[in-house]
């Protein structure tokens, strides 16, 4: 869901106008108001999120009707605002065309960042997975190296 899709599901929500997201650590951080903080992790689906910033300020959850914006959403979205005029029309749909690259252009970053974090920790486990094989290898030596000292000793 983008942030402009949120503003419209919790229009209810006070200083939701200045909702921001932002990935670390590989959880989701939304920040509104000038206070209000929320963090779901980064596969958290849409109601995760809407049910995470409705927690974070104690309103009641809002019936949804559908997950998809609907005409009444797109006219607070300046669509059916648009005047007769094709010059006005021609600038609300740059303005609206606009907005969705910057949109998809954020929800690409943050994907990124998510595929980032997750090559980390695959990096991060096999570095780990293999050092501990090449401790239990270096063990198994050292018993090896005895046992062969020992054969040794018995032969000569």
């Amino acid at each position: 869901m983008s942030i402009a899709d949120l503003k419209v599901r919790l229009a209810d929500v006070p200083g939701i106008e200045i909702l921001s997201m932002a990935l670390e650590a590989g959880r989701i951080m939304l920040r509104w108001g000038t206070s209000y903080s929320a963090s779901v992790d980064a596969s958290a689906s849409d109601s995760d999120i809407e049910a995470a910033i409705r927690n974070a300020i104690k309103l009641p959850g809002v019936p949804l009707t559908q997950d998809k914006p609907a005409i009444a959403t797109l006219a607070t979205n300046g669509v059916s605002s648009m005047s007769s005029n094709p010059a006005s029309a021609g600038a609300s749909v740059k303005a609206l065309m606009e907005d969705h690259v910057r949109m998809m252009g954020d929800i690409h970053q943050a994907q990124l960042r998510i595929l980032e974090s997750s090559l980390a920790r695959q990096r991060e486990t096999v570095a780990g997975a293999v050092g501990k094989v090449a401790e239990k290898i270096d063990g198994q030596t050292e018993d090896f190296l005895a046992i062969m000292g020992q054969f040794a000793n018995d032969l000569g």
